[in-house]
């Protein structure tokens, strides 16, 4: 019993030093892909996984392990053959920046002005503030939001809607089709 448990310690040491190898390979500090490591990992996460684990406790987190390191594993293969099949290239300082077309702005500027300089009339009208200093940061919060959202919504363009609740100004994301 306490074998399996230093067994599933060791082999989450392995996985974490496996995905720091790789990190350090796409970025171009390591010459060549950790091979050795990756196929010693898989060899032992495959004999464990033929052994029959009572614990439901050890078994969850054999699961869990074992669940990480083929999720990595795809990565890894994927980013290799985009590499191998030009979707994706070494820059100057070795990490891989991936080719195509440029991702469309999630939102567009002109929107984010007009959203701001509203943002800014409701909180005068509400009382809230409404520097016109404060303009430059409210761009930037709503344009980096625009991006997570996008990002998220697997790449669609968001639009912003002003509105007054309760006596306080809020900002609503709504997804374009």
């Amino acid at each position: 019993m306490d074998d399996l448990k230093a067994a599933l310690d060791r082999m989450e040491a392995d996985l974490v030093d496996l995905k720091y190898q790789y990190d350090v390979f796409f970025q171009g500090k390591r010459r060549g892909e950790p091979m050795k490591e990756r196929k010693d990992l898989e060899s032992r996460i495959v004999t464990l996984s033929r052994r029959a684990i009572t614990n439901n406790s050890d078994q969850l987190r054999f699961s869990n392990l074992q669940g990480k390191y083929w999720a990595f594993a795809h990565l890894w293969t994927r980013i290799l053959r985009d590499l191998e099949e030009g979707r994706a290239r070494r820059d100057a300082a070795g990490a891989i920046t991936r080719l195509g077309k440029a991702p469309e702005p999630p939102v567009d500027r002109e929107h984010i002005e007009q959203v701001a300089e509203q943002l800014l009339a409701a909180r005068r009208a509400c009382g809230v503030g409404g520097d016109p200093a404060e303009i430059a940061a409210l761009r930037d919060t709503l344009y980096a939001r625009a991006r997570e959202i996008s990002a998220s919504a697997g790449g669609k363009k968001v639009e912003f809607r002003v509105s007054v609740e309760e006596g306080k100004p809020k900002v609503k994301a709504v997804l374009r089709k």
